[in-house]
C-alpha cells in the first residue's frame, strides 16, 4: 500500500509539473523531443520513486539516530525497505535489497530481545540459516505472546520443509497451528497428524481454525481434508466456507461432494464450470473421469478418456479405464475412435494369460533334460502338470485384472490422483475383490476336480515335528504383529490394498466376512494356485527344492509388500514343504488361514 501511495504521489507530481498554460513555456523542463520518448519518460518515473524511496528512508535513518532503542521504529523500517526489495518491477530493488540486509543486521545486533524484531529476521531467512538462528529462540519464547509463538514454530516449519525434514517439519506446524488457530501451517500440521493416525486430532484443528483472509488459502485446507480425512470433515469446511461467502472453485467443490458419495453434485459442479475445462491440470482431469464414472455418465467420462488418449498417443495407461467404462455401457465397445484402447485391452488379457510361460517354458526345457539324463522327478500330485499349472496361473491373473478393471479401473491421467477418495473406497474394494474370488472360483472348478480328496486333505504317516517350524513362524508373527501393535507402530502399512480390504470387508459384513474372505475364501484359492497347481507342475519337471523356491518367490512377489517381502517368502516356502510332507493342501490351507487371521485382527484392533 504505501509503494502504491508513492507511485501516486509521484506520477501526481510529474503531471502538476507538465501542466502548463495555453501558449506557456514549459514547467516541467521537460523537452518536446523528449516527451516523445515514452521509454525516457518512465525512466522519470522510476527515478522519481527512486528519489521519494531514498527521502522516506533517509527520515527514518534520522528518526533512529534520534530515537536509537525504538525497536519499533527500527522494525518499521525494515518492514517499509522490504517492500521495495521484493519487487520484480523496479530496476533499483537490489539497491533497496542491500538496504533490507543493512536494517535486519541492524535488528539482529541492537535488538535481540525484541521478540518482533528477531521473528523478523527469522522470517527472512531459509533452510538450515534459519533453522540455527530460530532453534535457540525456543528457549527463551516462553514469555512471548502466543501468537509470536506461533510465528515462530511456523517460520522453523517451512524452514524444516525446505531442507526436507518432513517429520519436523510437522511437528513445529502443529506446534504453531495449537497456539494459533489461525496460522498458516494448517495444512502441514493436518498432514502430519494423519500421517502419524491421528486423523481426529487433524481434524478438530480443521474444525477450531477461523476462516481464513486468502481465498486459496481455504481451497487448499478443503483439498487437503478431502485427501486426508476419512468423514465428512471437507464437506463440513466447504458449507462452512460457502456459509462466510468465499466462492470456492468448482473442482475443490466437486472434489468434497464425491468424497462423501455425492457424484451428481460433483458432476453438476463441474458441468456449471465448463469453460475452465479447457485449461484444467491433469488432476482436475481425472476427477472429472471420476465423477463421471461414479454419477453413471458414460459419455463424459469416454469424451476424458478420448481427449487424454489423443494428446498422449498411448492407449496403456488408459486400458483399465477403457474397460470399466464397457462395464458401465458395453454398447460403447463400437464407438470407433476409442478401437485402439479396445485392441490394447485384448493385448493385455492375452499378455498376462501368456505371462506364465516366461517361468514355465524353461521349466520344462529343463524338465526334458532332467529325463534324457535319467534324472527323474516325483510329482507332488498326480494329475496335476505344466499345462494345469499355467492354466491356473492365467485364470487367476486374468480374472483378478479383468475384474477389478471392469469394476474400478482408472485410468492413469494424474500420477498423484485426483485427490478425491471416497468415503467408501475400501468397501468398493472388497466389493470389487469378492466379485474377483467368486469368477476365480468358478474358472479353477475343473482343476480343482482334479485332486482327488485324499490330495486335499493329506495322505500318508504324518509327524508332530514337521509342525515345529510352521509353528514357529506363526509365533514370530503373532509376536512381531503385537509387539508392533504396543509401540505404536502400524505393521500393515506397507499393504495399503490389504488393509484397505479388511475394512471394507468389515464395513461390509464386519468381522465375520472380514475372516470369511481372508482366511477361508483366500487360502483355500491360493493354496490351489500356488501350491496345488504351480508347486504340482513345477515338481513334475525339476527338482522339489528348485519347484518350492519358484513358487514361494512367486507367491511372495504378486502380494506387492516389499516390508513383508522376506517373511511371505519364508511363508510360501514352509507351505509348499508341508503339501510335500503331508501330501496334500489341507496344512497349508490351515497355515495360510491363521497367519491371515493375525493380519486380520492386527488391522481391526
Amino acid at each position: 500500500m504505501l509503494l502504491r501511495i508513492l507511485k501516486i504521489i509521484v506520477v501526481a507530481a510529474c503531471a502538476v509539473l507538465m501542466l502548463e498554460p495555453a501558449g506557456a513555456a514549459p514547467s516541467s523542463g521537460l523537452a518536446v523531443e523528449d516527451l516523445r520518448l515514452p521509454d525516457r519518460m518512465s525512466d522519470v518515473v522510476v527515478n522519481g520513486e527512486k528519489s521519494a524511496y531514498e527521502n522516506v528512508l533517509g527520515a527514518y535513518r534520522e528518526a533512529l539516530t534520534k530515537h536509537p532503542a525504538d525497536a519499533g521504529l527500527a522494525l518499521a523500517q525494515c518492514k517499509f525497505t522490504e517492500r521495495f526489495a521484493a519487487s520484480e518491477d523496479l530496476s533499483w530493488a537490489d539497491v533497496a535489497s542491500q538496504d533490507l540486509a543493512t536494517c535486519q543486521s541492524t535488528l539482529e545486533k541492537q535488538f535481540s530481545s525484541d521478540p518482533e524484531a528477531v521473528l523478523f529476521v527469522l522470517e527472512n531467512r531459509f533452510g538450515k540459516q534459519a533453522i540455527d538462528y530460530g532453534e535457540p529462540l525456543l528457549k527463551s519464547s516462553n514469555n512471548w505472546s502466543a501468537v509470536q509463538q506461533a510465528r515462530l514454530h511456523a517460520a522453523l516449519s517451512r524452514s524444516y520443509a525446505f531442507t526436507k525434514n518432513d517429520t519436523r517439519a510437522g511437528q513445529e506446524a502443529v506446534l504453531a497451528v495449537r497456539l494459533d488457530p489461525a496460522s498458516e501451517r494448517l495444512v502441514e500440521a493436518m498432514h502430519y497428524l494423519v500421517k502419524t493416525g491421528q486423523a481426529k486430532n487433524a481434524a478438530n484443528l480443521l474444525a477450531a481454525a477461523p476462516m481464513p483472509k486468502l481465498l486459496w488459502q481455504e481451497n487448499a485446507r478443503i483439498r487437503a481434508a478431502t485427501e486426508l480425512l476419512p468423514g465428512t470433515e471437507a464437506l463440513d469446511e466447504l458449507h462452512r466456507a460457502q456459509r462466510a461467502g468465499p466462492k470456492i472453485d468448482a473442482y475443490t467443490t466437486a472434489r468434497a461432494l464425491q468424497h462423501v458419495g455425492d457424484s451428481a453434485g460433483a458432476e453438476a459442479a463441474l458441468t456449471a464450470d465448463a469453460a475452465s475445462h479447457k485449461f484444467e491440470s491433469p488432476q482436475n482431469q481425472q476427477l472429472r473421469l471420476e465423477v463421471a464414472f461414479d454419477s453413471g455418465n458414460a459419455k463424459a467420462a469416454a469424451d476424458v478418456i478420448h481427449d487424454q488418449y489423443v494428446k498422449t498417443g498411448k492407449a496403456a495407461g488408459f486400458i483399465g479405464a477403457y474397460a470399466h467404462l464397457l462395464n458401465l455401457d458395453p454398447a460403447l465397445i463400437g464407438r470407433l475412435d476409442l478401437l485402439p484402447l479396445a485392441f490394447g485391452l485384448l493385448a493385455a488379457i492375452a499378455l498376462v494369460a501368456a505371462s506364465p510361460g516366461v517361468l514355465l517354458f524353461p521349466v520344462h526345457y529343463r524338465g526334458t533334460v532332467r529325463q534324457r539324463i535319467g534324472k527323474v522327478s516325483v510329482p507332488i500330485f498326480a494329475r496335476i502338470g505344466l499345462r494345469h499349472a499355467w492354466l491356473a496361473l492365467a485364470i487367476y491373473f486374468v480374472l483378478l485384472y479383468l475384474v477389478t478393471a471392469l469394476h474400478s479401473g482408472m485410468a492413469l491421467i494424474s500420477p498423484v490422483g485426483s485427490g478425491a477418495s471416497r468415503i467408501d473406497w475400501q468397501s468398493r474394494v472388497a466389493a470389487s475383490y469378492l466379485w474377483a474370488l467368486l469368477f476365480c472360483a468358478l474358472g479353477l472348478a475343473w482343476i480343482a476336480k482334479l485332486l482327488s480328496w485324499r490330495d486335499w486333505l493329506g495322505s500318508g504317516s504324518w509327524k508332530l515335528k514337521w509342525f515345529i517350524v510352521p509353528a514357529g513362524l506363526l509365533l514370530i508373527d503373532l509376536l512381531a504383529t503385537g509387539w508392533l501393535h504396543h509401540a505404536g507402530v502400524t505393521k500393515t502399512a506397507s499393504n495399503v490394498w490389504a488393509v484397505a480390504l479388511v475394512h471394507g470387508a468389515v464395513a461390509i459384513g464386519g468381522t465375520p466376512l472380514a475372516l470369511l474372505v481372508l482366511s477361508v475364501f483366500v487360502p483355500i484359492m491360493e493354496e490351489l494356485v500356488f501350491r496345488g497347481c504351480l508347486l504340482g507342475g513345477l515338481s513334475r519337471h525339476i527338482s522339489f527344492g528348485w519347484s518350492n523356491v519358484l513358487q514361494a518367490a512367486l507367491f511372495a512377489g504378486l502380494h506387492q509388500d516389499s516390508r513383508h517381502l522376506v517373511f511371505l517368502f519364508a511363508l510360501g516356502v514352509i507351505a509348499g514343504w508341508l503339501a510335500r510332507k503331508t501330501k496334500g493342501l489341507s496344512m497349508p490351507i490351515l497355515l495360510h488361514a491363521l497367519n491371515n487371521a493375525i493380519f486380520v485382527f492386527s488391522v481391526v484392533s
